[in-house]
């Protein structure tokens, strides 16, 4: 009987005090809303990218600011490259000396020229007298050991000039090689100091620059976010809503810098791949009407329209508390997953049902002009 007594009085206490508080109560309902998917995202450019260190030193030029606009080839870096300039320095010296060396009057080649013409002479002289002598031992006028010997004397000669220009043809050929190892290691300095200069190839904007002039910087380091293309409404959908979602959808975009502005928006593109950092599936969007500021980074929430209307369990948007709560009848609250919203409703995907009693905080539904079920 005590218990009983008990349980009555807590009733009681609880009706009075909602009744005290001035709190409406209202419960969950059914209502037809046109079907959609929540997704949240932000805004991106088509192109971003990020430049970084290709070397290591210090920042001598920072040739860029946030919201800079870039064109194509333009320097935006330079690291201090001392060692790396010497040694093309370095490089450039001995490629010179190789290309003269290679130089048809270069010294060496020039003194087996000379080497060549002198057996040139000697071979025209030897086979004039190694003619003359075959002539004479023709009319038995000279002995066989004296036309033998002016043989063998043309025969050394010719030999002598085929070895002196394959010697000669083997060393130009050396110093020519010679020349163009030392033109590739020219070019890989110059290779190497490029990477101390950093520019872009295409038009882009500046959005982030994340080092400045003086500092040090490792390989490899990111040194600002570039921007380039068009914006993209960059939004992440749920495992279990992307089955409802295919290009060609509109959405309904709002922009947390247009907190009282909508925009509208067509699916352009959904990525195949889950993405595990996200724990949901990447899709794109195009604006239909480009809205009057864009800046990348912006966060916004998106409902893709479904084609269909469907059923679904509502309350007042304000009776959420903090965005995820909200209050029961016995003044404790309660988690809940909300879905789309519509007007002054906000769809309840898990953690009540019709038969829950819920608060609405003071003069809610009056300042928000809502509606509450039932009226």
């Amino acid at each position: 009987m005590k218990a009983k007594s008990t349980t009555l009085f807590t009733a009681i206490l609880l009706m009075c005090l909602c009744a005290c508080s001035g709190q409406e109560e209202t419960h969950p309902v059914r209502k037809t809303l046109q079907q959609a998917v929540f997704a949240s995202g932000h805004l991106e450019q088509e192109d971003e990218y990020v430049i970084a260190a290709t070397a290591e030193g210090t920042i001598l030029e920072m040739n860029m600011r946030e919201g800079d606009n870039l064109t194509a080839g333009q320097i935006l870096v330079r690291i201090k490259s001392d060692v790396a300039n010497n040694q093309l320095q370095e490089a450039k010296i001995v490629y010179n000396d190789a290309r003269q060396n290679a130089a048809p009057s270069a010294p060496q080649l020039s003194e087996l020229r000379a080497q060549l013409g002198v057996a040139r002479a000697q071979l025209d002289q030897d086979q004039l007298n190694y003619e003359r002598y075959a002539a004479l031992r023709s009319k038995n006028s000279a002995s066989q050991l004296e036309y033998e010997k002016a043989a063998l004397q043309y025969k050394t000669s010719k030999g002598n000039l085929l070895a002196l220009e394959k010697n000669y043809g083997q060393v130009q050929d050396a110093l020519r090689l010679n020349a163009e190892k030392s033109l590739q290691q020219v070019k890989t300095q110059q290779a190497v100091l490029s990477d101390y200069v950093i520019g872009t190839d295409k038009p882009g904007v500046v959005l982030d620059v994340l080092k400045k002039k003086g500092e040090l910087v490792r390989k490899g380091e990111v040194i600002a976010r570039i921007g380039s293309g068009s914006y993209i409404i960059k939004l992440f959908v749920a495992e279990d809503d992307i089955a409802g979602v295919h290009v060609g959808q509109k959405a309904v975009v709002q922009m947390n810098n247009f907190p009282d502005t909508t925009f509208t928006a067509v699916i352009t593109r959904i990525l195949p791949a889950f993405d595990q950092t996200a724990q949901s599936y990447s899709v794109e969007a195009g604006f239909v009407s480009t809205p009057p500021l864009l800046l990348s980074g912006t966060q916004l929430q998106a409902n893709i329209i479904q084609e269909a209307a469907r059923p679904v369990l509502v309350i007042p948007s304000s009776a959420l508390v903090r965005g995820q709560f909200v209050q029961l009848r016995d003044g404790t609250e309660r988690a809940v997953r909300t879905g789309q919203k519509a007007g002054s409703w906000v769809e309840v995907k898990a953690g009540l049902t019709e038969k829950d009693i819920i608060l609405l905080p003071k003069d809610q539904n009056k300042k928000q002009g809502t509606e509450l079920p039932g009226s």
